[in-house]
């Protein structure tokens, strides 16, 4: 028999995945769990390096489409679109910024082979 794995605790127990289709090429839907969606808005004035907030406010945002995903039993979101507002207002304190907002069906995909 193979060994034992080695104890993960900074990994997911389930890794979701994202796909921009909504169908993914050698699996089959075993349950759709209906539309997930996720929003990040990065106040202008809390930013210094652009390119770098940007790039981990996207990482935050998906992390947390997962983390939706895996609450409900997905192991996938299908469908993947990613919006991006670089000219966003906040309603609540008028200030500008960044909004990224992401949508996609949640899934449980299994491999047909």
């Amino acid at each position: 028999m193979g060994g034992a794995k080695p104890d993960r605790k900074d990994e997911p127990e389930t890794d979701v995945e994202l796909y921009t289709s909504p169908w993914v090429s050698g699996t089959r839907a075993a349950a759709y769990f209906g539309p997930i969606s996720s929003e990040l808005f990065l106040e202008d004035a809390s930013v210094e390096d652009r390119s770098a907030a940007w790039t981990k406010a996207e990482r935050e945002l998906l992390e947390s489409l997962r983390d939706k995903a895996r609450g409900l039993g997905a192991n996938a979101v299908v469908g993947l679109e990613v919006t991006l507002d670089p000219f966003a207002r906040c309603a609540e304190t008028d200030a500008t910024g960044l909004r990224l907002h992401a949508v996609g069906t949640a899934a449980k995909l299994e491999a047909l082979f």
